[in-house]
């Protein structure tokens, strides 16, 4: 299991299942209440940081009795060792100011082994307003970690395998491909109807399968290729995927306008894939009777830009608005709208690779507006 020493401060409220220290006017039976309560080590401080009350959840997770802990500096429970009291009086410092403080981070065992917590450090001060010392909850999130690495080690493997399989297959996939080309070519019309259908199949099969694992490589790719940024006119990035849909547009007879783009940090490669999945969905899902019309905006919104793709086509049920962007969920058959169902989902990946956001906005018949997040501090 990784550690990971950076003492995370967040500003949001304890959740509502951790329990609340009241102040020292609290009734006897309330003080009984908190000594034995184990789930929680919860104790307080006074200015300096001298530990001056004890419960069983100190014991219980942290290893101190009562005699060994009262008297004893906060300081005992921070990580690292070596900084621990500066860590503490960093988080003391932080708590008189805002009043209370949130810190998810690792803590020190009795044993001097670690353990990763949950705790919650509030200001306590006398009816004047004057501090008069510091209460600290703290819960056991240990295993929580561990099966959260877990997981992210298994889903980090089984991108790699995603990606080294799909990557294996393209060679033996193109052979298949190419022979059932050439079958079908040679004898066509030379067998009966059934084997022509048969032949059919198998190059109709083969085609689909290469093109699924050519996207399948595109997503694991997004996680196996580190983020290139550079300085990037989002217009450039915007043409050139124009250029690559170039046949698709002509063909289609759409027509796609965009205002002006921001400049960003971000990777040039990526940010054309984007776009150029997102104006090809359009063009894909247009209307039988009607020729698309695809325009890209961009606004700066307080501390992000958001891109919008909208286009007149066929249009979707917004409770599926967030299906889309899971890979291979298509809400049309492959005989209806040619596609993989992971075009949307590299969209996603791409977003949130930038600290981005993507959904999308639509109703059936009434075409579709898709919305990508960017962070403003990556203009430049």
């Amino acid at each position: 299991m990784k550690r990971s020493d950076p003492l995370l401060y967040m500003d949001h409220p304890v959740p509502n299942n951790f329990p609340r220290l009241k102040t020292p006017h609290s009734s006897d039976l309330y003080r009984m209440q908190v000594r034995e309560l184990r789930e929680y080590a919860m104790f307080m401080m006074d200015p300096q940081g001298i530990l001056i009350s004890w419960n069983e959840g100190v014991e219980r997770l942290i290893g101190y009795s009562e005699e060994e802990w009262i008297g004893r500096h906060a300081s005992i429970i921070f990580t690292p060792a070596e900084k621990a009291a500066e860590v503490c009086s960093a988080e003391m410092r932080m708590t008189e100011e805002r009043g209370s403080v949130t810190d998810i981070r690792w803590h020190r065992h009795k044993d001097g082994s670690e353990f990763f917590a949950n705790g919650s450090m509030s200001a306590v001060r006398d009816g004047s307003g004057a501090l008069i010392g510091f209460a600290k909850i703290i819960s056991d999130e240990t295993a929580r970690k561990q099966l959260q690495d877990a997981l992210t080690e298994s889903n980090t493997a089984l991108e790699q395998f995603a990606y080294v399989a799909s990557h294996d297959l393209q060679e033996p996939l193109r052979t298949m491909r190419a022979y059932s080309e050439l079958l079908a070519k040679k004898y066509h019309g030379k067998l009966d109807a059934e084997a022509d259908m048969f032949l059919n199949f198998l190059l109709s099969a083969s085609s689909r399968m290469s093109d699924l694992v050519h996207d399948l490589l595109a997503y694991a790719r997004l996680t196996t290729e580190e983020e290139r940024p550079s300085s990037v006119a989002l217009d450039e990035d915007l043409e050139a995927a124009l250029t690559h849909l170039e046949q698709a547009i002509r063909e289609s007879g759409a027509s796609v306008t965009h205002d002006p783009m921001p400049t960003l940090q971000v990777d040039r490669g990526q940010m054309v894939r984007l776009f150029q999945n997102l104006v090809g969905n359009a063009l894909k899902y247009r209307k039988a009777d009607q020729a698309p019309l695809v325009h890209i905006s961009a606004e700066q919104k307080g501390a992000e830009w958001v891109v919008s793709v909208r286009d007149n086509g066929i249009g979707f049920d917004p409770e599926d608005a967030s299906v889309i962007f899971e890979p291979f969920k298509r809400l049309h058959s492959a005989e209806e709208y040619p596609g993989t169902g992971v075009g949307l989902a590299i969209c996603r990946r791409i977003v949130q690779a930038h600290g981005g956001r993507i959904w999308a906005e639509s109703k059936p018949g009434e075409g579709t507006t898709f919305c990508f997040t960017l962070p403003a501090d990556r203009q430049t």
